[in-house]
């Protein structure tokens, strides 16, 4: 999402423990490496027993660092604090139970717990175990300390298929999501409050709706979800409550994990799903592409070619307003933000904005254009945008990532009085 090629490298100081998931670490630092970050390495004792230093010193082209370099007599300072300061950013995945009582409890008995301790830099944390020991009391209080600990993002383990063969929580985020992590420090500006959404929720939207054409056939848009899934994961990293509404999905890797999801297929069951939850949330975003019309009969079978004309000319209507229609249950303390992607000039669309946050009753529209070279729609496009309220606010975005525009776009929405 983010281009690192043209900026300096950023230090990544990745601190790898014994946990079985250790094995997936070294595709994590090929692909840091390959995305222009400068990465060092250290194990644990277990780890070394579950992945191989020279694999991870070819890799991240450092020398990887072990627990028995930690006190070498050529050395003039500390490793841990040398290694502290060198990081712009320190990763700790996998995160064992044992290391995060050390981190927890101040126990600095090992370089990686040493670093730990030591450590004031944006750091992100990715545990690992299994089911029972994740889910164990102690574990539990471990995590909230370090969850509470002001330069620290915390990662939960998802829920799956355990390398024990149990079905629990445990299984570490997968790359994806820890480089998404990642790119979500970098876009901060040294405002390192991962929790300043903690008592926010928010119900987002995203993604193409489809509507039937008949048995074999569809109607669409060009939409990826790649958007809402940008603001999702954004206020879920600053600690809100968030689930994702959103049609079939078309991003480049597994960006969506780790949020509470519910796939919807056309706009009916998008305006189900959105009235059965909103009072339970206090923002929604509505930024899924709503396929605007649809065919009034829904056909069981496949109509031949030569009356596919006159199906379409006597069934089409339009999708009703599923913005409009759902502020009708806004309350007086929730925000509803909703999308409009536009094509021509800023001058041209204010008009049709005013004329669509009184239709909608909204209280904010995030206008994007979609017409300029680079920007719209997939994966690699960045986007800028305006937002607009009913008393003539017209704040501008200026073109970057979806990443980084969606912090940007929150940042503003939750500045706004309800």
């Amino acid at each position: 999402m983010i281009d690192y090629s043209k900026q300096r490298k950023i230090n990544v100081l990745l601190l790898i423990t014994g946990s079985i998931a250790a094995v997936r670490i070294p595709t994590l630092v090929s692909s840091l490496v390959q995305n222009n970050f400068e990465v060092k390495c250290v194990l644990t004792k277990n780890a070394e027993k579950l992945v191989q230093p020279l694999s991870l010193s070819i890799l991240s082209r450092n020398k990887c660092i072990l627990d028995d370099d930690q006190w070498v007599k050529s050395s003039s300072s500390p490793l841990h604090i040398n290694l502290s300061e060198w990081a712009d950013i320190i990763i700790i995945a996998p995160l064992t139970a044992t290391t995060l009582s050390k981190w927890a409890t101040g126990n600095a008995d090992s370089l990686v717990s040493s670093i730990l301790i030591a450590n004031q830099k944006p750091s992100i944390a990715a545990p690992a175990m299994n089911n029972n020991m994740w889910l164990n009391i102690a574990v539990q209080n471990n995590f909230k300390k370090i969850k509470a600990y002001p330069n620290v993002l915390t990662l939960k383990p998802y829920e799956g298929l355990l390398a024990c063969d149990q079905f629990g929580i445990g299984k570490i985020a997968s790359n994806e999501h820890i480089i998404l992590a990642l790119q979500f420090l970098l876009i901060q500006e040294k405002n390192f409050n991962f929790l300043d959404l903690s008592k926010k929720s928010f119900l987002i939207t995203g993604g193409a709706t489809t509507e039937k054409i008949d048995f074999a056939r569809s109607i669409t848009n060009n939409s990826s979800g790649e958007m809402g899934l940008c603001l999702a994961q954004i206020a879920q990293f600053r600690g809100a409550k968030v689930k994702y509404i959103h049609g079939p999905l078309n991003v480049n890797g597994d960006i969506g994990e780790g949020i509470e999801k519910l796939e919807i297929r056309n706009g009916n069951d998008l305006h189900i799903a959105i009235k059965n939850d909103i009072e339970n949330y206090d923002y929604l975003i509505m930024n899924a592409a709503v396929t605007d019309i649809k065919l009034t009969n829904n056909i069981c079978s496949k109509v031949p070619k030569n009356e596919l004309h006159n199906h379409l000319v006597n069934n089409i209507e339009l999708v009703p307003d599923i913005l409009q229609e759902v502020c009708k249950y806004k309350k007086n303390n929730q925000l509803f933000i909703g999308f409009c992607a536009f094509s021509g000039s800023l001058e041209n669309l204010r008009p049709i904005i005013k004329n669509k946050l009184h239709n909608k009753n909204c209280d904010l529209i995030f206008a994007n254009p979609i017409d300029l070279e680079g920007q719209g729609f997939g994966y690699s496009a960045q986007n800028e945008g305006w937002l607009f309220d009913k008393y003539a606010m017209e704040f501008h975005i200026k073109k970057t990532s979806k990443f980084d525009l969606a912090n940007k776009l929150i940042n503003k929405i939750i500045s706004i009085d309800k």
